[in-house]
C-alpha cells in the first residue's frame, strides 16, 4: 500500500476525488428530476465546489501558516474566500456551458444564485484539518520506517564486525591509545542511534557529533583511499534539528564515492550554522569512466546495486524534509562528470533541552 499512501500522489487524489464522485450520487445529492448527463454535469460541478477551495488551501494559504507566517497566512486566507466567493460560481456555470455545448445539456444550474460562501469556508477549514492529519500520520510512518532502516544499517553485524576488525587491526599495528578512543567514538555512536532517536528533536550537537564519529569510523576503514574533510565547527548551542535527518547524505558519499585508478578519492563534508539557518554541503569525487566503460568492482567503491539505494534515499529523506520543515528547506544535487554534490539550507528551530519530548 505504499504507492497509495505516498504524499502528494496524482492518481491517489485523482482516486480520492473519483469516490467523492460517487459519494454526490449514492448520497442523492442533486434534484430528482436530474438523470443522465445532466445529473453528471452537476455531480461534476459540486464536486468541484469542494475540491478548488480545498486546493488553494493547501497549496497557497497553509503552507505560510505552516512556516509561521501569520499575519500574511490570514490576509491570504482573507483574500482566498472573497475571490472565491465572487469567481467560482463563474467557474462553475463555465463548466456547465461546456456540457450543455457538447452534451446539449439544458437544465443547468445559475451557480450565481446559489449561497456558497459558508460552503467555501467551511471546505477550507476541512481541508486544513485532513492535511494536517494526514501529513501526521505519514510523518509518523517515515519516522518508524527511518528509525528501522538506520538501525538495521547501524546494528547489523557486518557493520560491527567491519568495525571492531579495523580496531582490532589497529590495536595490533599501534597500540592501545588509538584503539580506545575509536572504540568511544564507536560506543557513542551505537548509544545514539538507540536512545537518541527515540527523540522528535535532538540537539543540533548531538547530530553533528553522531556525524563526526561516523566520519572518523569511515576514516579508519579507508584509510589512505580518499582523502576525507569534515568541517563542523559551529555554535549550534540551543539548535534543534529531526534525529538521523543528515546522515543519510553522509552515508551516499561514502557509499559511492570513486576516482580515476591512481587518484586518490576525495570527500568534502562542510557544515555552517547563521542564526537558526544550517548549511551543509556535501561533495564527493566519482571516476568520469565509471558509467562510461563498466570496470571491475573496486574494493573501496560502491557497487551499481548501491548507487540505486543511494537514489531511493534521496527520495525518502526529500519526503521527510517535506513533512518535517515544509517550506523551509532547499535541497540541491549536483552531478557532474566526475563529483558529485549535495546542498542542503535548513531554518531550523530553537528548543529548550528541557522541552525535548519522545515520540
Amino acid at each position: 500500500m505504499k504507492w497509495f499512501i505516498g504524499p502528494y500522489r496524482v492518481y491517489t487524489q485523482a482516486v480520492f476525488w473519483v469516490v467523492v464522485f460517487a459519494l454526490y450520487i449514492v448520497l442523492k445529492e442533486y434534484p430528482q428530476r436530474m438523470t443522465g448527463v445532466t445529473l453528471i454535469c452537476l455531480v461534476f460541478q459540486e464536486t468541484l465546489e469542494l475540491a478548488l477551495p480545498s486546493y488553494t488551501q493547501n497549496l497557497l494559504v497553509l503552507p505560510l501558516f505552516r512556516q509561521k507566517r501569520w499575519l500574511l497566512g490570514t490576509l491570504a486566507y482573507l483574500l482566498q474566500v472573497v475571490v472565491l466567493i465572487f469567481l467560482l460560481p463563474y467557474v462553475l456555470n463555465a463548466v456547465g456551458y461546456l456540457f450543455g455545448l457538447f452534451f446539449h445539456v439544458t437544465d443547468l444550474v445559475d451557480w450565481r444564485k446559489e449561497h456558497i460562501a459558508f460552503s467555501i469556508v467551511a471546505f477550507t477549514v476541512i481541508a486544513t484539518c485532513v492535511k494536517l492529519a494526514v501529513d501526521r500520520l505519514l510523518l509518523e510512518k517515515e519516522r518508524r520506517e527511518n528509525e528501522l532502516r538506520h538501525l538495521k544499517a547501524q546494528l547489523n553485524p557486518h557493520f560491527l564486525f567491519n568495525s571492531l576488525n579495523n580496531l582490532y587491526g589497529l590495536a595490533v599495528a599501534t597500540g592501545s591509545g588509538q584503539l580506545s578512543e575509536h572504540m568511544l567514538k564507536l560506543s557513542d555512536l551505537l548509544r545514539y542511534s538507540l536512545y537518541d532517536t527515540s527523540l522528535a528533536f535532538v540537539p543540533l550537537q548531538k547530530e553533528l557529533d553522531y556525524i563526526a564519529n561516523y566520519v572518523a569510523l569511515e576514516r579508519l576503514r579507508l584509510s589512505d583511499k580518499a582523502r576525507i574533510s569534515l568541517s563542523a565547527d559551529v555554535d549550534a548551542s540551543g539548535v534543534s534539528i529531526a534525529p538521523l535527518l543528515l546522515i543519510v547524505f553522509i552515508e551516499n558519499c561514502f557509499k559511492h564515492f570513486s576516482s580515476p585508478r591512481g587518484t586518490p578519492a576525495v570527500i568534502d563534508i562542510v557544515f555552517a550554522l547563521e542564526g537558526k539557518r544550517l548549511r551543509m554541503n556535501v561533495r564527493n569525487t566519482v571516476d568520469p569512466d565509471y558509467n562510461a566503460a563498466p570496470a571491475p568492482a573496486r574494493k573501496d567503491s560502491a557497487p551499481p546495486a548501491a548507487a540505486e539505494k543511494g537514489g531511493i534515499g534521496l527520495v525518502n529523506v526529500r519526503q521527510r524534509l517535506d513533512l518535517i520543515y515544509p517550506g523551509r528547506y532547499v535541497l540541491a544535487v549536483d552531478k557532474g562528470s566526475d563529483f558529485f554534490e549535495v546542498r542542503l539550507h535548513i531554518e531550523l528551530d530553537r528548543h529548550d533541552p528541557e522541552l525535548h519530548h519522545r515520540r
